[in-house]
């Protein structure tokens, strides 16, 4: 009932305007940081030998998990995939994004808003009070965005994800479509969700709790203000679930033993490989999405202000 009512005290305008601002948002950071997310997954999955036959030109896990620290691991295999593929192997699965990203932000960003309306008392204008910020209630609201967003989300990480580790850099959205169904159906388009907001929940729940008390704390006001705490909320949240994310990538793209759950995979993978291994992509994680929050969140501030929405 409450939220209900905090969607009804939100202009049918200002809601729109915020979801076009998060369509926005959503199409600046694939723009700009899609090749750190294909870096990313490859090194989650340990490389594309974890989920398909290797090739000539493909670098082994024992190849780049030799280089020791993750940041040379993130280059070494931006080396091995522009060896292999050129620049455009970095794109894999871009045009899916520019798809299916734009809705799931605008649902990401406009939830978030109307959470954060209902969960913090409004001021005298109506509006959620700054001096009313609490990290408990942020990340809640954030949580909550995430888990309304997750139902659009999770089929296009899973089939951007298999095009991204896949050794051959031809695989279609058909193709990879496919193989994420076969043998369960449909439902292989959503597999992982749970495990999907195992860590994109904590992340976004973070993520806004560190951006809202960092963004208040810091003096001034405007885009600089709102970048600076997106960058570094974003580079916290990032680490803080990178452990989560290396399980859920390897769930979703089949590289762990069939009829694995969210929990084994995390668990095998600590036993087997060490904490290392959980980690291996925390850099191209932190390079991905720090900068990928600033440039959204900041995008989307602008465009709400500029169109009305909730920023303004």
């Amino acid at each position: 009932r409450r939220l209900a009512r905090a969607m009804e005290d939100m202009p049918t305008p200002t809601l729109f305007a915020d979801m076009l601002a998060g369509c926005a948002a959503g199409a600046a950071q694939d723009m700009f940081l899609h090749p750190i997310d294909t870096l990313r997954a490859r090194l989650d999955v340990g490389g594309p030998t974890k989920v398909g036959t290797a090739t000539a030109q493909s670098a082994t896990f024992g190849a780049s998990s030799s280089l020791g620290n993750p940041a040379r691991m993130m280059l070494h295999e931006a080396r091995t995939v522009i060896a292999a593929d050129g620049l455009l192997g970095l794109y894999r699965g871009y045009g899916l994004c520019l798809i299916g990203s734009t809705p799931a932000n605008a649902l990401y960003f406009s939830s978030y808003q109307v959470l954060k309306r209902l969960l913090r008392p409004a001021g005298f204008d109506g509006q959620p009070s700054a001096a009313s910020a609490s990290f408990v209630r942020d990340s809640a609201a954030g949580f909550g965005a995430e888990v309304v967003a997750a139902g659009l989300w999770t089929p296009l990480d899973i089939v951007k994800q298999r095009m991204q580790v896949a050794t051959d850099a031809r695989l279609s959205v058909l193709a990879a479509t496919s193989a994420a169904c076969a043998g369960v159906g449909i439902r292989g388009l959503w597999r992982g969700y749970l495990a999907g907001l195992c860590v994109w929940g904590p992340f976004s729940a973070s993520y806004f709790g560190f951006f809202e008390t960092v963004k208040q704390a810091l003096p001034g006001e405007g885009t600089t203000t709102t970048t600076a705490a997106s960058v570094f909320a974003g580079a916290m949240a990032a680490i803080l679930t990178q452990p989560l994310d290396c399980a859920k990538t390897r769930l979703q793209v089949g590289a762990c033993e069939p009829g694995s759950t969210f929990l084994q995979v995390l668990r095998r993978t600590y036993a087997h490989e060490g904490i290392a291994a959980l980690m291996r992509g925390s850099v191209a994680r932190a390079l991905w999405l720090a900068p990928g929050c600033g440039l959204s969140m900041t995008v989307f501030e602008l465009f709400s202000k500029a169109l009305g929405g909730s920023c303004a």
